[in-house]
């Protein structure tokens, strides 16, 4: 079995990591959860609107934007949009309790938490959360709260003022375990990370009718990756999981519902070894 595979050309490129399918398909779904599907087109024009949104709420290139967020269609929006206007995605682990949040926010150093309305309780008991800078941006919490996530991406922005960041800039830090004290945060470049979804993508030898089933919170590393892998190849993503299987947090989740029966797997096979 060979140990290396055939040599790498160039990263993919994380700005435009909806290229592929927009080009070729911009009208069929690109992402399903348990809230609905998504078309190329239209997680194109909702992570504009987020980005723009954003800037205008004061959120700059460069400025830590965290969240505490169970897998959704939102959470897969909200990284496209730092991708775009190069905001540093800081994903926390959804089971962070208030003292592990005020850690990382510490650690950080985000402006704003985009977080679930479940998780208000904790974000109360938070000595942080309610003090950044740029406050939290609400989801699913119903009550007309400002500013809210599902306002953010249908109102289209005053003015489009989305920057391309450059390779070299930070795209996302991720949070170690703890499991050897207190989690560390690591953070990967635009082009480290592109070099990591290049391999992936190569490696995994994806055709157009495979579709990733994601069963891992993309909250981590490795459901981020190889969930965002497949949409950077043009590929379906689908975040559907039973509730058996779904990450644990304090209180019920809206979106983990019993639904993977209804998932079309008539094109799953087993994955290729690289």
């Amino acid at each position: 079995m060979p140990l290396s595979g055939p040599p790498l050309d160039t990263p993919i490129d994380l700005r435009n990591l909806l290229g592929r399918g927009l080009g070729s398909k911009p009208d069929e779904v690109a992402l399903v959860s348990a809230e609905g599907g998504r078309t190329w087109r239209e997680l194109d024009l909702a992570s504009d609107r987020l980005a723009g949104n954003m800037i205008e709420l004061g959120v700059r290139k460069g400025d830590r934007v965290a969240s505490l967020m169970p897998n959704r269609n939102a959470l897969v929006i909200h990284y496209l949009a730092c991708l775009k206007a190069g905001f540093v995605a800081t994903p926390l682990n959804y089971r962070y309790m208030p003292p592990e949040i005020d850690h990382a926010l510490e650690v950080s150093e985000a402006t704003v938490l985009l977080a679930h309305a479940e998780r208000d309780q904790d974000l109360a008991a938070s000595k942080l959360a309610l003090r950044l800078p740029l406050g939290v941006i609400g989801y699913g919490a119903g009550d007309g709260r400002s500013p809210g996530f599902e306002e953010l991406v249908q109102r289209a922005p005053r003015r489009q003022d989305i920057r391309a960041p450059s390779l070299a800039d930070p795209a996302i830090i991720f949070f170690t375990s703890g499991s050897t004290g207190k989690p560390k945060g690591v953070t990967h470049t635009f082009e480290t990370l592109g070099w990591m979804f290049a391999s992936v993508v190569r490696s995994f030898e994806m055709t157009p009718q495979d579709v990733l089933m994601s069963g891992a919170s993309i909250s981590h590393i490795g459901g981020y990756l190889f969930s965002l892998m497949a949409l950077a190849a043009g590929h379906r993503v689908d975040l559907r999981r039973r509730r058996a299987a779904a990450a644990a947090a304090p209180g019920p989740s809206d979106g983990a519902l019993d639904v993977a029966g209804r998932a079309d797997h008539s094109g799953a096979r087993p994955c290729r070894q690289p």
